[in-house]
């Protein structure tokens, strides 16, 4: 099963891949905060979200302590949120619960939120990430160093994105990618959204056109929070404005 990395929607079908064992619940939460795995909350309707992780599961009291979100304007947008959805992922396996009423907290001399153990888990099998084209009116560029000192760049189109790398289309006047090659500070700009510095390692490089223009694939290496929530909020905003469009014309 294909997955997002945005909230699941509630459907019957989905039953099948709930978690309802306080036990197994219990232990796959506390999997997740041993190996410190970076959840993204949701909350409102306008995609609002932070990474953080779980700092602490107490059993005794049936609650969760996630890490606080640095930004003052995220730590009152969750606060207020009258429910928070939380995503992470662990072995390509999407979890998936929701939260209400979350308090601010402290958990090993750290600011956190605290929220009721949840006693429903989402967990999907996930087969790769979801990916989107980049449309004309949203349309994403990068710039690639080609220098030695790697102070020059060199614009490309993106193709195609998602959280977990990029296809992009060149045609290269001062570099050539190649499979293998692994390229440090890319600047990677997403409208509406901002410029993310990243790394990316060359999956794969295809000729097209008359030969010279070529299609190459892209996979992000040690991607950080801020990069990969910037990329979330991008995915999504193309997501959302594909679905209106497609309304749109059923509805014509």
């Amino acid at each position: 099963m294909d997955t997002t990395p945005f909230p699941e929607p509630d459907s019957p079908e989905q039953e099948r891949f709930c978690l309802y064992s306080r036990i197994e619940i219990a232990a796959l939460l506390a999997r997740l905060c041993a190996e410190c795995v970076q959840m993204t909350i949701y909350w409102g309707n306008d995609g609002e979200c932070a990474v953080t992780q779980i700092l602490e599961v107490d059993d005794v009291g049936e609650e969760l302590r996630l890490d606080m979100p640095n930004s003052p304007r995220l730590q009152a947008g969750l606060l207020a949120a009258p429910e928070l959805i939380c995503v992470a992922f662990i072995e390509n396996i999407k979890v998936q619960f929701s939260a209400h009423s979350p308090k601010a907290a402290i958990s090993r001399d750290y600011a956190a939120v605290s929220i009721r153990m949840p006693d429903r888990v989402l967990r999907l099998q996930r087969r790769e990430y979801y990916r989107v084209r980049t449309p004309d009116s949203l349309s994403a560029s990068c710039l690639v160093p080609y220098s030695g000192d790697k102070e020059q760049y060199e614009s490309v189109r993106v193709l195609d994105l998602s959280v977990g790398g990029l296809a992009m289309l060149a045609y290269p006047r001062h570099f050539d990618l190649s499979e293998g090659a692994l390229v440090d500070r890319c600047f990677l700009d997403l409208p509406g959204i901002g410029t993310v510095t990243v790394r990316v390692r060359v999956a794969h490089v295809e000729l097209t056109g008359d030969g010279d223009l070529r299609r190459c694939g892209c996979e992000f290496v040690d991607l950080s929070p801020q990069a990969r929530m910037m990329l979330q909020r991008y995915v999504q905003k193309i997501d959302v404005e594909q679905r209106r469009l497609q309304s749109k014309r059923r509805a014509a």
